[in-house]
């Protein structure tokens, strides 16, 4: 039975693999396909920011960052963008964290909480 289990799971595995594959050929061939380009800007004067990094939904942290602190990747269909900017200085200060989407806003938010400012931003591209 787990010889059984283990042969469905593997032909599960490379059927959804081979699917994927045409939709990227499919895509790729396409004259008319469109690209997301993203890019995360802050401001605050010392902040933590957690994002997704690439098309894979990789979660990246940088530390100590400042409203000169910027990132860009290219963004496929649907994927789901993460974005926070958190107080780390020791005095109280707003956040904005924003998100571009083929260089036109697609979300910002600031908030001024006087104890840890934070903005998150979460947006889908489409």
């Amino acid at each position: 039975m787990k010889n059984l289990s283990l042969l469905l799971f593997v032909f599960a595995l490379l059927f959804s693999a081979c699917k994927k594959e045409t939709e990227t050929t499919l895509t790729n061939t396409n004259p008319s396909s469109k690209t997301y380009k993203v890019k995360y800007t802050i401001g605050c004067t010392d902040c933590e920011v957690i994002y997704v990094s690439d098309t894979l939904g990789t979660q990246s942290t940088a530390f100590h960052q400042n409203s000169t602190w910027t990132y860009s990747f290219n963004a496929k269909k649907n994927q789901e963008l993460l974005f926070l900017a958190y107080n780390t200085s020791t005095a109280p200060q707003g956040v904005t964290a924003t998100i571009f989407l083929n260089d036109t806003i697609l979300v910002t938010r600031t908030n001024y909480c006087p104890i840890s400012g934070y903005s998150f931003c979460v947006d889908t591209v489409r």
